[in-house]
């Protein structure tokens, strides 16, 4: 009896030993591929084109259009004969979700982004998102084939950079798809994501990121402070590692699925500021 107690207690304490030994290297993984990085980057991105697409809308306003919540503590200039907008968040006002903005948000355009070849080009100036400073130029262009209720968009970042308070930065070029599934309320709109991406992390190792299930994007999670996507599933390579996030069922939550090298699957919750 003796012997067989200490056999189920070493039994017991290599098969924790083990489970720690997982749990480290998967945390180690995430580490190496920075996939809350990685999700900052999507995020605030994200945020831009929401900004940019009510700013669009102010073309419209003639009294009758009721101005996103985005904008409150912004002011908004329009030179229609240049056709240039700028959104203006000055030295800094809190948003939705409790997100601080500052700087600037300039985008030039050719006509009502409800139109099938309507471009804007935006671009950064001195902008930043609750103390990350964001870079790059983001042209968005309508592709659909006519004057579709829930119109699609490509999307081209060139020069893509966030950079933390701690000096560092991680870089991003994209190509995606996106589809406006627009509600009566535009708090109850959804974007619908597809496409890839890649760039720098961190610690200046290269990464690839392909969305493998499209993303999706509620703007009603944006309030609860859920700036990720609540479902869809996207794929990061970097070096010899594969990651495989799953983003959920379509709960309002910072929690994804992350399957590592095949290995087993395991819960996280996402930090969409990417910090450390």
């Amino acid at each position: 009896m003796k012997k067989l107690f200490i056999l189920a207690v070493l039994s017991a304490f290599f098969l924790s030993s083990c489970s720690d030994e997982d749990s480290d290297l998967s945390s180690s993984l995430v580490d190496q591929l920075d996939v809350d990085s990685e999700a900052a980057l999507e995020s605030n991105f994200e945020d831009v084109d929401v900004a940019v697409e009510a700013g669009m809308l102010t073309l419209d306003e003639g009294g009758r259009v009721e101005r996103d919540i985005i904008l409150d503590c912004a002011v908004v200039e329009k030179d229609l004969v240049n056709k240039i907008i700028t959104i203006d968040y000055g030295d800094g006002c809190v948003g939705p979700g409790g997100r601080l903005r500052k700087g600037k948000i300039v985008i030039e355009y050719n006509e009502r982004k409800l139109i099938p070849g309507a471009f804007r080009i935006v671009t950064l100036v001195d902008f930043s998102i609750d103390s990350v400073q964001i870079e790059g130029t983001r042209t968005i262009t309508n592709i659909s084939a006519d004057l579709d209720d829930n119109p699609t968009f490509s999307i081209a970042l060139v020069g893509g950079k966030l950079t933390w308070p701690d000096e560092t930065f991680a870089t991003r070029d994209a190509d995606h798809t996106r589809a406006w599934i627009r509600a009566n309320n535009p708090l109850e709109d959804e974007t619908h994501v597809e496409g890839q991406a890649d760039g720098l992390k961190r610690d200046g190792v290269r990464y690839e990121v392909v969305i493998l299930e499209r993303l999706i994007y509620r703007r009603a999670c944006r309030a609860e402070g859920v700036f990720i996507p609540v479902s869809g599933i996207k794929q990061i390579t970097s070096g010899d590692n594969v990651a495989i996030i799953d983003f959920g069922d379509g709960r309002c939550d910072n929690i994804v699925t992350i399957t590592i090298n095949g290995g087993e699957s395991f819960e996280k919750e996402l930090n969409h500021r990417g910090r450390r």
